[in-house]
This record gives C-alpha cells, structure tokens and sequence, in this order.
C-alpha cells in the first residue's frame, strides 16, 4: 500500500516470483483511488477521505490519535512519530515481555560514521524477537543481483 500525499492510495499486490510473473497461475491486483476535488493546493494539504484514511492508519499503528498527523510533512509530526518510534523501539527491546498496542519502529539498520550498520541498541546486530541478524546474510541459494 501507498499513499502519496493524502491525494493518491495504491492498494495491491505486487510478488516478485516465478508464479506470480508467469501469468497462468497466480494473479496480481492492484487498486487505485484519487480523489480529483480533494487534491492540495498552494494553502492546503488534501483534505478528503484519502487523508481521512492515512489518519485512520496511523491512528491504528501509533495507538494515538494527534493533530499533529493531520499535516505530515510539518516538523512537529515528524518529530512526533520518530519519539513514538524511539519509544516502541525501547520497549521493544527491553528483557520485559508485552503486548504493544503501538508498532511504528524505527527501521533497524542506520548510517553512522559513513557506514550501515545495525541500529544502535540492537545486542549482536540481531532482532531480539527472532535472532535474526539486521543486516541478513549472503544467501548460498540466490544469487546476489536478486537481493540488492
């Protein structure tokens, strides 16, 4: 799913493999939703149900309803959403066991000292729900051109 500046939803499905591109098997979707009277102008971020549904979703992802989500590209959201994010991701990797009902995390790679690496925090480079190294591995099986 996209959504380009609450004027814009794509919905669908898009699998990168043999079945889904061979045509004969599997089918591929996609929707997608404008809303021609509701687009920005100059003065004003879109306003129709496209930006009622990006509301909707983040709602539902930062277990939070704020009005600073109304205008996304505006300093204090984006200073909002990296403090929730920071905060879920403190929880997220604390010993402690819980239900979050928050999940916006940030991402767990990061550039520092000009290099990518594990996010800071991560014990090991590793998720601590699966173990699984932040930065993946080099696969015997599949060639390397397919997952860069």
């Amino acid at each position: 799913m996209m959504i380009v500046d609450d004027e814009v939803c794509l919905i669908g499905t898009a699998n990168i493999n043999q079945r889904s591109m061979d045509g004969c098997r599997d089918s591929e979707i996609m929707m997608t939703s404008f809303q021609p009277k509701h687009f920005a102008t100059e003065d004003s971020i879109a306003h129709g149900d496209i930006h009622a549904f990006r509301m909707h979703i983040w709602a539902s992802i930062t277990d939070q309803m704020n009005d600073a989500f109304r205008n996304p590209s505006s300093t204090n959201c984006v200073n909002l959403m990296n403090s929730i994010a920071d905060e879920n991701f403190k929880t997220y990797m604390s010993k402690k066991r819980v239900n979050m009902t928050s999940h916006l995390l940030p991402f767990p790679l990061e550039f520092y000292d000009g290099e990518l690496r594990p996010r800071r925090g991560l014990e090991d480079g590793q998720l601590p729900d699966t173990c699984a190294d932040a930065m993946g591995k080099k696969s015997t099986m599949i060639p390397e051109m397919f997952l860069t």
